[in-house]
């Protein structure tokens, strides 16, 4: 138990608590949005670690298909593992190092996606605690199914696979609501010894939609003229939702993000000289290079105002009415979260792509194809020829938004200066 989260704590206490001390020290409050973030991954992650060295609790290695709120109703502590690797991409590149190659090691393929060789890296290394938990859903990710079983069998701890529709609607959210249902709450009942409350669990999706209101109000925001948020923040509500909604300090957060948004857009502050460009970013975005955003749009006037995976709510909250409304809010949500928007077929996700370039007003689109992802990768023709037919310029990089080894950061600032340059000019 005290092994675990080592590296974990070693990348809090040797960068993200210097780097809090330092942001605090500046007393600048263009920096207040940067301070927010940091402090609320802190306060995270030491939740976490008190979680993992207490023996009547529970921690939730939870993949992306499901939100928070149902692990908090059994008290757990959850930690959405895709969004784990970004931690330490930018910052620590040699704990990403190291969990990959332990993976590859022990016989995971080097093409499967780098977040499910990080997080299999890092359960076989023992940062993963023994009072843990696995719940996975089957779509939309190959390397989800590869990564889930062995980390399972490595670890011999509990996991439940969810399966996962491959349709997006109200259909598809009540048949997973079932499978929520049936099978993961008694699960939860069985790991935790807890008898499932509804009234709480109520409670805590009432505490959720109130962040959600927010954010779905922040996404909007975005939508205006100049934009009145870096773009190196604007993922960060919508991640701290992934991470911890229904729990008050998300809640919090969220608020204080939003009132600094509105303050900003109420007295004309911008971040930028020129708002040259606005681009829709559509797939991952690169972790591995922190001031990569900021350089956009200090050096190329060109700022992503939204990302199709990272910060685009498309929901209405959860009805709370009853017991199966809830559930079908909440599979919903889980179905909307980042990477399961992929579970479109192509000819969706283009029409997705077209109504988000409308909504924010862009005026142009970088596609990521992320190696380790064959969803993207064998959609990107379609798109291309889409998007030469709308006449809308688009970029086009492979990549492993993880790692720095398989296109570097100089070379990835290279072709977007290349794009921004010539295309754009």
């Amino acid at each position: 138990m005290e092994t675990a989260f080592k590296r974990t704590r070693e990348m809090v206490e040797g960068f993200s608590k210097p780097a809090l001390e330092f942001l605090n020290a500046m007393n600048d409050p263009d920096l207040t949005l940067q301070t927010l973030g940091l402090k609320d991954a802190i306060a995270r992650l030491e939740e976490l670690f008190d979680a993992a060295g207490d023996r009547n609790k529970k921690v939730a290695l939870v993949e992306f298909g499901l939100t928070p709120q149902l692990f908090y109703a059994f008290d757990c502590v959850p930690l959405c593992l895709e969004t784990y690797p970004m931690m330490f991409t930018a910052n620590s590149k040699d704990v990403f190092y190291d969990f990959v190659e332990k993976a590859e090691s022990s016989g995971l393929p080097s093409d499967v996606c780098s977040t499910d060789r990080f997080i299999t890296g890092a359960a076989l290394s023992g940062e993963f605690p023994e009072n843990a938990f696995f719940v996975a859903s089957s779509a939309p990710c190959d390397g989800t199914r590869v990564a889930y079983p062995v980390m399972k069998k490595a670890m011999g701890i509990p996991a439940l696979f969810i399966e996962t529709p491959y349709t997006y609607g109200k259909e598809a959210a009540h048949w997973y609501g079932r499978q929520i249902k049936t099978q993961l709450i008694p699960f939860l009942e069985d790991v935790t010894g807890k008898k499932f409350d509804p009234d709480r669990f109520r409670h805590i999706i009432e505490e959720s939609n109130r962040a959600y209101d927010l954010l779905v109000d922040i996404s909007d925001l975005y939508t205006l003229k100049p934009s009145p948020v870096p773009a190196a923040l604007k993922g960060f509500p919508y991640i701290c939702f992934m991470s911890s909604a229904g729990h008050p300090r998300n809640t919090e957060t969220t608020r204080i993000f939003h009132q600094e948004a509105v303050r900003r857009v109420k007295e004309g502050i911008t971040h930028q000289t020129e708002e040259k460009h606005r681009v829709l970013w559509v797939h991952v975005q690169p972790t591995f290079d922190r001031d990569f955003f900021t350089w956009m749009e200090t050096e190329l006037g060109a700022s992503v105002i939204t990302s199709m995976l990272a910060s685009t709510p498309i929901l209405r909250p959860i009805d709370t009415t009853n017991l199966d409304t809830m559930l079908q809010g909440y599979a919903w949500q889980g179905l909307d979260m980042t990477m399961s928007i992929m579970r479109f077929d192509t000819r969706k996700l283009i029409d997705y792509s077209m109504r988000t370039f409308q909504q924010y007003q862009c005026d142009c689109i970088v596609v990521t194809q992320h190696v380790g992802c064959n969803s993207i990768c064998g959609a990107s023709g379609m798109m291309r020829r889409h998007f030469q037919d709308q006449g809308i310029p688009a970029l086009f990089i492979e990549l492993d938004y993880n790692d720095d080894r398989i296109l570097s950061s100089e070379h990835l600032r290279e072709q977007i200066e290349d794009f921004f340059t010539t295309i754009m000019a």
